[in-house]
This record gives structure tokens, sequence and C-alpha cells, in this order.
């Protein structure tokens, strides 16, 4: 499961705060003090191992054929790595070139890196003291961030294996964003846990000072950039999710949810948020997961997209916009088209718990595990 492991503890806290939280106004605050480049605690003591380019280069991007509704059905396994933890997020490389997992449970808290068309592993990213909830590459590859339950946020130089930034947060944070044009990055999590207060900071990447800072309720387990950039979509374990302007932190709509959502997807045309969430739930148990489909021109839900045997933890969109796909924690693989949302494809591989990503040219898939291995997906052409 890549939600944090201390939501499910403090949920039946919330019962006499969700009222407040469905109608919370989101204000800006006054950006913060510069964040420290350096952590308040002592980093834990590991040396990143990199393996050099120059001894593994990698292989050129093969050429795929994109999954969208009327490639569906030629979509399989073909190749399976090995994060040896339980997988908690996945994220490409912008040319899909090659594929980054992390999590840890006790010991091993890496982001490995592995060349996608030969599987070699590219690199072993060692530094964070805790579970690593979130990464996310910038859109021009050369950097790679994560997040973490030790409170920090990583900038990585992925290339070389050095750090390039560090940024220290008041607890434990689970979502990270690069905006699209590079020029900013949200990060979401814990600010005051005692009293339920979660938030996101926004940094500008040139300076790495922080520019804004929206506050929630809770916890941040759902957040995404729309393709356009205007509005920053986040939220989620306060049952709210909240459709931000990101030119002055602005909430524009409240989406309401039964239960707490774990990931939210905007369609390449930006008109349609798709958040991952339970439908039903008995005794804190989710009895069907399912997918929420928001039109983002008035905030309004038209969709739900149900009967996953379990909470629904990744959501996304192909990149023409065809097919909507989605992932239980159960493992369920389910992908429907666009025009009708009906169900065009579906599988249920041993040992996979809803961690996914889909590369940015819509060619690539990938699926992980609470047994640690990474599956990658393609449309193979057989005449």
């Amino acid at each position: 499961m890549k939600r944090p492991l201390d939501l499910l503890l403090i949920i039946l806290v919330l019962s006499t705060l969700l009222l407040d939280a469905c109608s919370y106004s989101v204000q800006v605050f006054t950006p913060p003090a510069p964040v420290a480049s350096e952590p308040t605690q002592p980093a834990l003591e590991f040396t990143p191992t990199f393996i050099s380019p120059t001894d593994i280069i990698p292989s050129a991007t093969p050429t795929l054929i994109p999954i969208r509704a009327d490639t569906l059905s030629m979509l399989e396994i073909f190749n399976n790595l090995d994060l040896q933890e339980s997988v908690r997020t996945l994220a490409f490389t912008p040319d899909g070139s090659a594929v980054a997992a992390a999590g840890g449970d006790t010991e091993d808290f890496a982001i490995h890196i592995w060349d996608v068309a030969s599987g070699q592993q590219l690199a072993i990213l060692g530094g964070h003291s805790g579970i690593v909830w979130n990464i996310a590459f910038s859109p021009n590859g050369q950097m790679l961030a994560s997040v973490s339950s030790d409170g920090v946020a990583r900038i990585w130089d992925w290339h070389t294996g050095d750090t390039l930034k560090i940024l220290n947060f008041p607890d434990q944070v689970g979502s990270v964003s690069f905006s699209p044009d590079g020029q900013t990055l949200a990060v979401g999590g814990l600010d005051d846990f005692q009293n339920l207060r979660a938030a996101i900071w926004i940094f500008s990447t040139s300076s790495w000072q922080p520019l804004l800072k929206i506050p929630e309720y809770v916890n941040i387990t759902a957040m995404s950039y729309s393709p356009n950039g205007r509005w920053l979509i986040g939220g989620g374990a306060s049952r709210n999710v909240q459709v931000w302007r990101t030119s002055d932190g602005t909430s524009v709509f409240t989406l309401n949810h039964a239960n707490q959502a774990l990931d939210v997807a905007i369609s390449p045309d930006n008109s349609i948020a798709a958040t991952a969430t339970c439908g039903f739930s008995v005794d804190d148990e989710c009895t069907e997961g399912s997918v929420w489909l928001w039109d983002l021109s008035t905030g309004k839900l038209f969709n739900r997209l149900a009967d996953f045997p379990d909470v629904v933890e990744s959501v996304t969109f192909s990149t023409d916009g065809s097919s909507l796909i989605a992932a239980s924690s159960d493992g369920t693989l389910r992908v429907y088209n666009t025009s009708k949302y009906e169900p065009q494809f579906e599988a249920d591989p041993p040992g996979g718990n809803g961690v996914m990503a889909l590369s940015p040219d819509g060619g690539l898939l990938a699926t992980g595990g609470d047994n640690g291995e990474v599956r990658l997906w393609k449309v193979v052409y057989r005449p």
C-alpha cells in the first residue's frame, strides 16, 4: 500500500472534523522562512550507490505502441524487476527510458532506477531514513524528487547520484509533484499531527525558496498538477480533494468523498479529475473500491466506476485521453474507455498492491507489489 500507514490509525478521529473539512476554505499563508539546505536531524549513514553511465549506457527506448482504447487487447507483461521491498511508488523518466521505484519497510529506503529496455539497474539512491512514499521526475528529466516518512524531501541529480537539495518539514511528507513547466515543486504532508493539520508547500525550482503554503486537513494522500499547470489538485485524507489555482493558491472547488482519496489524475484536456478511493467500507475495511469522476468546469461528480475488490490506490489517463487506468490494493488492474466509461481490460497478477505509473509517452505501464516485484507492461502486436 502506498498511503502512509499512520493514517489508518487516526481515521476514527476524523468524525468530528469532517463537517468542518467539507466546507473548509483554503487560505494562502505568508511564505514560510527559507528551508534549510541540510536536515536538522542526523542523516542516515548510507553512501549512495551509483552505477556510472559509462559502465551501463541506457538502451535506446524501444518503439512502442501507445496504450489506448484500441490497443488494450494486446497489453501484456514483458519484464519483471525486483525492488526486494514493498513497492510504494513508481515513476518513469520523461523519455520513458528508465523507471524508478521506492518504498521500504524497516531497512531498505533506497530508490532503485532501472533501464527499461535491458532491465539493468542504473542507480541506487540512498539517504532517506524512512519509507519513501512518493517520487517524481522533473519534466526535463534532470532531477528526481522524493518524499519520505522521515520528514524530508530530497532533490536528486539521478544521473550522478548527488543530492542537490534537502527540504525539511514538520512531519512526514507523502506527495510530490513538479509543475508541467518544471518551475515549481509541490510537496504535501503533515504540518501539525496533534491537531490533524496538513499542508502543501510550493517551492521555486530555480532557488528552492518557498512560494506558497496551502493548508488542508489530516494528510495529503492525493496530489497532481493539471496538464496546463493552472490547477493543483490535492488532499484526500480528510475525504476532501481541493482544486486550487496555482497562481495564488485560491480554492476553486472542493470534491467531497465518502472515504479518503488516495490518488488523483487529470485528463489530458484538463476537463476531468479522476480520484481513487473506497466507495463503501464496513468497520474501516473497504468492501468496494471505486474511481470517482469530476467535471472540472463545475466541480460536480458525474460518474462512479465501482466493483473493485478493494480500495483503488492509483489512477491515470492514457496520453490520448481515450482510456482510464485504475489499480486497487488487491492487485486488480482495470482499464476503461472514456467514451462511455466501460471496462475494456482487466488483469489480476499475483502479488500486486495497486501502485502504478504510466510512462509520459503512454507506451509503458509499471505496476508494483508488496513482494517487491515491479512489472512492466506494453502493447505487444502478434500478427
